[in-house]
């Protein structure tokens, strides 16, 4: 199944022809060629030189297509490159090559979308200006759709550039056999939070402070993480996929409102400081750069949809939901730490209704073994002392839909249910009820994966790791295992019998390199919602 409401990817047919006019070895459906297209297309000069300084990407595999990514620097003007995709590393057997256009109204970057691709195959891909090569990235299309073979994703949330070295995704680029790297959301960071390494700085925007309202702040943004040579190596090595989660835009956005913690929507986090564009323009130019930088492309009917799933055979059907565009406003402030009589309101939703219609649907009806749910917020509660959630901003803050899902999917057989989170900063693993703890009746699991590099709760409240910890197992004994302390990513290895899933973390990031290792490996047997650490 391919992703859905992509609408072909948002890529015409005649788009993809006039794309391929001149390539080598390019096979297109037959059908009458735009010359006036093809035309103007052949007026855009091939670039001469230009930097591939923010490596390659590829996303939004299917079985047999895939978007290929990157941006050609110090450039003046929209220029084509030229795509070659081949089944060697040495570029021997090159299948696909034809010239794609960088694009100055999309930052100079590049949208490739590549079909009639062998399904479950490994390939390789590269661009090439006259005189200079990026680098070679590689990628696998999704496997047959009666596959029983084994599914490895790995996932991860929240890369704050300031607060410490992406190490975790050194470790994430030599992971082996990955079917696909999955954000949670945070890719980057809208402003300064915390201080980090002296080497880490982020001097983006006009007032070189770091922060972003303007899209073309955002775009120097997006600029300044992907240089990172080591979120560079991790996008180059395994195919990728993305959904927003608030620092995209703007922290706890919820929908076209801010924070219910902001008192005064002209103003900017509570303080005298004006906002220097509104809230909906600053949205919308958040939207605009993550879709530029990112490889997917956008949708023709919704432009700003990001919703979807991917199914991997029968083994696996991965669900992505967006959860802040779609919102109503957080209960009771936005307040942390402070029990709210207004969490389980039915009238407030998370998804909105057209979302959440199809995501019902699309889970009940999933013929795949696992049911994976991408959760840019954590689904179980989190409750420091008991019946008082620490965050109203997940799905804690919206009990009564976070019911009405899960009770569903109980209602209509849903087996093999298994969340993956991030937003929070700490890992977690533990069963999932209908009503987030230990007073519903179990439907799943939730594997919640620690940040890449931005602070956890301990920093965030002022409560110890393990004063956190003494108080995580008083009062949630549906988590099997947690972790507030540590930084990293999750990897779930699906079977048609068990899940099983991996924390892995960095001894450190406050140098620029180091060593991984894994804090915690558990099991979850096909038709069990118990999680085994092992």
């Amino acid at each position: 199944m391919e992703w859905q409401g992509s609408e072909e990817d948002g890529i015409s047919r005649r788009k993809l022809l006039v794309g391929g006019i001149g390539a080598v070895g390019l096979t297109v459906a037959s059908s009458p060629l735009n010359f006036g297209a093809a035309a103007r297309a052949a007026k855009v000069p091939l670039a001469k030189d230009g930097l591939f300084s923010h490596g390659v990407m590829s996303g939004m595999p299917t079985q047999r297509a895939i978007t290929l990514w990157t941006r050609l620097s110090e450039i003046g003007r929209s220029s084509r490159l030229t795509l070659e995709v081949s089944r060697d590393k040495k570029f021997r057997k090159v299948v696909h090559r034809r010239t794609v256009l960088a694009d100055a109204k999309r930052d100079y970057t590049v949208h490739a979308l590549v079909r009639d691709l062998k399904p479950g195959t490994e390939y390789f891909y590269r661009f090439h200006t006259r005189n200079r090569n990026s680098r070679v990235g590689r990628f696998r299309t999704l496997p047959p759709a009666d596959s029983h073979q084994p599914i490895r994703i790995a996932f991860f949330s929240c890369q704050n550039y300031e607060a410490g070295y992406f190490t975790a995704h050194a470790a994430m680029a030599k992971e082996k056999d990955l079917d696909l790297v999955v954000c949670l959301g945070d890719y980057i960071y809208e402003k300064h939070y915390w201080d980090g390494p002296a080497g880490r700085v982020d001097q983006t925007g006009v007032n070189h402070d770091g922060d972003a309202q303007l899209l073309s702040e955002y775009n120097e943004k997006y600029r300044l993480y992907q240089s990172d040579r080591h979120l560079a190596d991790m996008h180059a090595n395994h195919p990728f996929l993305s959904v927003w989660d608030d620092h995209e835009v703007e922290d706890n956005i919820a929908g076209t409102h801010p924070s219910s913690a902001v008192t005064d929507p002209d103003r900017f986090d509570n303080t005298d400081t004006p906002r220097r564009v509104p809230l909906l323009t600053r949205r919308a130019n958040g939207y605009k750069a993550f879709f530029d930088h990112m490889p997917r492309t956008r949708n023709k009917k919704n432009h700003n949809m990001v919703f979807g799933s991917l199914r991997f055979g029968r083994t696996a059907e991965l669900f992505l939901t967006d959860q802040r565009q779609y919102r109503s406003q957080q209960p009771c402030n936005d307040r942390i730490l402070l029990a709210c009589a207004d969490d389980d309101n039915p009238a407030r939703t998370m998804l909105g209704q057209n979302q959440k219609k199809w995501f019902k649907k699309a889970v009940s009806n999933s013929t795949s073994k696992w049911k994976l749910w991408g959760s840019e917020v954590m689904v179980m509660s989190l409750d420091l002392p008991k019946e008082s959630h620490v965050n109203h901003d997940q799905w804690d803050g919206y009990g009564a839909e976070r019911r009405e899902i899960l009770e569903h999917f109980r209602n209509n057989g849903v087996k093999n249910l298994a969340v993956l989170s991030g937003d929070i900063h700490s890992f977690f693993a533990g069963e999932l009820s209908t009503r987030g703890n230990d007073t519903g009746l179990p439907i799943g699991t939730e594997f919640t994966g620690g940040s890449i590099t931005s602070k956890g709760l301990p920093e965030e409240t002022g409560i110890s790791g393990e004063a956190m910890l003494s108080l995580m197992e008083e009062n949630d004994p549906h988590f099997a295992w947690a972790d507030p302390v540590n930084r990293g990513y999750g990897v779930v290895t699906c079977r048609q019998n068990e899940l099983i899933c991996e924390m892995k973390s960095p001894l450190t990031v406050d140098s620029p390199d180091s060593s991984a290792r894994t804090l915690a490996k558990f099991r979850v047997k096909a038709g069990s919602t118990t999680v085994e650490l092992i």
